[in-house]
């Protein structure tokens, strides 16, 4: 969500071509999904994650960005030898995850890490 919320930031003349960026878009403000409360109401997808079905691929030809997108973990790793391939321009990887599964892979993640 705060890629599209700060998307103006590309509108520079000075991103240099080897520029990355990896988006994981998951429909949402799903990082507010670990706050307690009840994550199914309509209430908390109204005013917590703020869902939408934006994409980035007209904000990268906009800005001159290749677009990779991948929505599964078996594309992922094709994907990102192409992202991480010089080819004279800034890419943008779009990851599509499902935003009722993140708070547990973000947990899980902190669990790992500690």
């Amino acid at each position: 969500l705060s890629f599209f919320y700060d998307s103006n930031a590309l509108w520079n003349n000075y991103i240099p071509s080897n520029f990355r960026i990896i988006l994981v878009n998951n429909a949402g403000g799903g990082i507010f999904r670990i706050l307690p409360g009840d994550k199914n109401s309509d209430i908390f997808s109204t005013y917590f994650e703020t869902k939408h079905t934006l994409n980035a691929k007209s904000y990268c030809e906009m800005y001159g960005f290749d677009y990779l997108h991948t929505s599964s973990f078996d594309t992922l790793s094709e994907q990102l030898t192409g992202f991480y391939s010089d080819n004279g321009t800034p890419k943008l990887l779009e990851i599509v995850t499902p935003s009722t599964l993140n708070d547990r892979y973000l947990l899980d993640y902190f669990d790992f890490i500690n």
